[in-house]
C-alpha cells in the first residue's frame, strides 16, 4: 500500500479558510481505504488549543546560518493521521493568512518554513513517504526543497492548482530567507517580473500538476486564465491533469440536512423550503415565482456585477433575488442599494451564515453562479443535489459539470451562458424564468439534478493514478 502525505495549510474540520480545506478533508476521509494516507498541517494556536497531541519528534530546520527554525512533529491523538508541525512564532497567531484583510508580513517565512519542515520531520522521524502531494502557493516550495535537499526520502511530488490567481509573490530581498542557491531567483526558477513567486517552485519542480477541473488544466495553459504564467505551464503541459472536485454527499444532501426548513426528497418538499425562505427573507411568498439564489463571495471573480447588470435588465420581469456573502465593499454596498431599490424582488445578507446558505440552496429555483474563472466550484454541485438548477458561465469546473438544458430533448441540468456580459446573464435568466412557467418540466429538471453523482468516488481513482504516475517520474 502507498503511503500519501497530503501537505495543505487547511483542512476541515481543522482549520478552513477557503475551499481547499473540503478537499484536504475529503481525500483524508476517502483516500485511506486506498493508501496509507497522512496530512500535515500547520501546528495553529486554536488547533492545539482543541485537541489533545503526543509530542513524536523535534528537529531542526535549516536554512542558512543566519536561519536555523526548531520544528515540532505532533500527532492528534484523536486523529491518528493528522500530523502538526509546531512552531509558536509562526503559528500561535489567531488567523492563519492574516488579519483584517492584510497578509501577515512574513508569510514567507512562515510557509517556506511549514514546506522545509514536513521534510526535515519526515527525515527525522523516520516516516516513510511515497507522495508528498502539496496545495497551492503556501506548499510549492516542497517539491524544491526535496529536489534539492531530501533526495534520500524517495519520495515523489504532486502539486495542485486551487486557484493560479493567487501565486504567493513577495519582494526580491525576502529571497536570502528561503535558503536557496542565488542560481533559483531567475526567470526559469523562482524570480517573476522582479519578485518572488512561490508558486513556480511547485511548478517547475513537482513530478505532476493538476487542477480541480479538466477544463480548468487547459485554460490556464491561455493568457486569458493563465496569469502570466501561461508560458511556463505550457512547458509542462504533458505533466498537467484536471481532476473534478467532488462533494460529501453526507455533508450536502436534502434527504437529512438539519439545517434547512424542511428535509426533503420530492420537488414538493423543495417548494415547502421555498415557501418559508421566501417568508424569512420578507419576501412575497408565492410558490409561483421564480427565485434566484446567490452564495458566495461578493467579488469581481465571482460575477457580482454580472448579477447586477443582469437584474437591471430583467426588473420588469416577476422574478425574486436572495444574496448571501461578505467581500469588497464596493460590491457589498452596490448589492445592498439593489435591494433597497427594489425590496420586492431583492434581499440581501452581507457576510456568512451556513445554515442561511443551506436554506438558500434547498428553497430557491435557481443558483446563479456568473464566475468570471472558476477552478472547480462547489456551489453548482450543492446546487444540483437541493435540485436547484444553476446558471452558470461557460467556465471551468462550471462548464464540466452543468450540462445546458434542452427542453426538447429533454435533457441537460443547467442554464450556460458564454461571455462575462451581464445582458447574457440577463438573457439566461429571462430563460429560467420562461422554463419555470413549465412545471412539469421543471419537475424534470429537479429529478434529473438530484439524480447526478459528484461524489468523491470516481475524483479518487484518478488520485490514485496520478500519485502512480508521479512515483513513475522519479
Amino acid at each position: 500500500m502507498r503511503s500519501i502525505a497530503i501537505v495543505s495549510c487547511e483542512c476541515v474540520p481543522f482549520v478552513k479558510v477557503g475551499g481547499l480545506a473540503d478537499v484536504a478533508g475529503a481525500l483524508l476521509k476517502k483516500l485511506p481505504k486506498y493508501a496509507d494516507t497522512k496530512i500535515f498541517l500547520p501546528g495553529l494556536k486554536h488547533i492545539c488549543d482543541k485537541y489533545q497531541y503526543d509530542v513524536v519528534g523535534e528537529c531542526d530546520v535549516f536554512f542558512s546560518k543566519d536561519r536555523v527554525e526548531k520544528a515540532q512533529l505532533l500527532k492528534l491523538k484523536d486523529y491518528q493521521n493528522v500530523y502538526l508541525i509546531g512552531n509558536e512564532m509562526y503559528f500561535s497567531r489567531n488567523q492563519l493568512y492574516g488579519e483584517g484583510g492584510v497578509d501577515y508580513p512574513d508569510n514567507l517565512l512562515r510557509f517556506s518554513f511549514f514546506s522545509k519542515a514536513v521534510l526535515e520531520c519526515c527525515k527525522t522521524a523516520k516516516i516513510k513517504i511515497d507522495v508528498f502531494h502539496c496545495n497551492d502557493w503556501q506548499t510549492a516550495l516542497l517539491p524544491l526543497y526535496r529536489k534539492l535537499y531530501y533526495r534520500d526520502l524517495n519520495a515523489a511530488t504532486v502539486f495542485t492548482i486551487h486557484n493560479l490567481a493567487y501565486q504567493g509573490i513577495f519582494p526580491p530581498e525576502q529571497f536570502p530567507f528561503l535558503g536557496l542557491p542565488d542560481e533559483f531567483f531567475t526567470m526559469n526558477e523562482l524570480e517573476f517580473y522582479g519578485n518572488i513567486n512561490v508558486m513556480k517552485a511547485g511548478i517547475v519542480h513537482s513530478e505532476m500538476i493538476n487542477t480541480v477541473s479538466p477544463t480548468y488544466a487547459k485554460e490556464i495553459l491561455t493568457p486569458e486564465f493563465g496569469c502570466k504564467l501561461e508560458g511556463l505551464l505550457k512547458t509542462r503541459e504533458k505533466d498537467i491533469t484536471g481532476i473534478l472536485n467532488g462533494i460529501d454527499y453526507l455533508e450536502w444532501n436534502p434527504f437529512f440536512d438539519k439545517a434547512i426548513f424542511k428535509k426533503y426528497r420530492t420537488r414538493k418538499g423543495k417548494l415547502q423550503n421555498k415557501i418559508m425562505l421566501q417568508d424569512k427573507f420578507g419576501l412575497q411568498v408565492a410558490k409561483e415565482i421564480p427565485l434566484f439564489g446567490f452564495v458566495g463571495r461578493l467579488v469581481e471573480q465571482k460575477g457580482i456585477d454580472l448579477i447586477i447588470g443582469a437584474i437591471e435588465n430583467i426588473k420588469g420581469f416577476d422574478f425574486q433575488f436572495i444574496c448571501l456573502g461578505t467581500g469588497e465593499t464596493a460590491y457589498e454596498n452596490a448589492i445592498m442599494y439593489m435591494a433597497k431599490k427594489y425590496p420586492e424582488k431583492i434581499a440581501v445578507k452581507i457576510g456568512f451564515d451556513d445554515t442561511v446558505a443551506r436554506q438558500i440552496y434547498a428553497g430557491s429555483d435557481f443558483f446563479l453562479m456568473p464566475s468570471r474563472f472558476e477552478p472547480c466550484g462547489l456551489g453548482q454541485l450543492i446546487s444540483l443535489k437541493y435540485g436547484t438548477i444553476p446558471v452558470v458561465r461557460k467556465t471551468g469546473g462550471l462548464a464540466d459539470t452543468v450540462e445546458p438544458i434542452d427542453k426538447s430533448r429533454q435533457s441537460g441540468w443547467g442554464l450556460v451562458f458564454i461571455n462575462p456580459d451581464p445582458l447574457e446573464l440577463a438573457d439566461a435568466m429571462k430563460n429560467a424564468i420562461t422554463l419555470y412557467s413549465d412545471n412539469s418540466f421543471m419537475g424534470n429538471c429537479f429529478q434529473r439534478a438530484i439524480s447526478l453523482d459528484f461524489s468523491w468516488n470516481n475524483s479518487i481513482v484518478q488520485y490514485l493514478s496520478l500519485y502512480e504516475k508521479a512515483i513513475g517520474k522519479l
